[in-house]
């Protein structure tokens, strides 16, 4: 059933050379990136993957603004907001001995796992265009939006300038339209590294 549902992303995973990557590098990285504190993963380190991988192509460079993230060719405001994937905490019988079952690394979340992506604190008045990625365990999913094409809701009840939107393992097709591609953990090292 997920190899019929998500053809493009079988492609993207299998010619990743995830299965095969066992680099200590990309390895390292790949941690590192989830131990990152989520203001510096989100608010630089994503954002700066973004400016280097898609500067040429859309123009995108990061910007001192504070009610946008990044500029595109022509002045298009853009936002970055990324999502880190993880298992769920293990099932323990005392929650003070959590850390001693969870181990040392976090482990993310595989494509064809059960996982939820929660997209918060977006201000869609403020900004053109939406990049937003999923970090898993195959690699980095990332799409781009123009902001009425994204379906979103209220964040807050009483609050309809703030808004949010969630992505599952069920519905990630419907957001195939803004895909742009899947970098492999290995290509996200070429990048970090170059």
């Amino acid at each position: 059933m997920f190899i019929n549902a998500y053809p493009t992303l079988i492609y993207h995973w299998l010619c990743s050379g995830y299965m095969v990557e066992r680099d200590p590098q990309v390895m390292a990285l790949k941690q590192a990136v989830a131990i990152m504190s989520s203001r510096t993963f989100g608010e630089r380190w994503a954002e700066a993957l973004l400016e280097a991988r898609y500067s040429q192509k859309y123009g995108l460079r990061r910007t001192s603004n504070q009610a946008y993230d990044l500029l595109e060719h022509g002045g298009k405001r853009a936002e970055s907001k990324f999502s880190r994937l993880f298992l769920p905490l293990p099932e323990v019988d005392d929650d003070l001995k959590l850390p001693l079952n969870q181990g040392s690394t976090k482990s993310y979340a595989s494509l064809g796992g059960s996982w939820t992506a929660n997209f918060q604190k977006l201000h869609p008045k403020e900004f053109d265009i939406l990049y937003y990625g999923l970090v898993l365990d195959e690699g980095i999913l990332i799409h781009r939006a123009a902001v009425e094409d994204l379906h979103l809701s209220n964040q807050h009840r009483n609050n309809t300038e703030i808004k949010q939107f969630h992505i599952d393992q069920d519905s990630l097709q419907g957001h195939s339209a803004h895909r742009i591609e899947m970098l492999s953990w290995s290509e996200v090292y070429t990048i970090v590294s170059g």
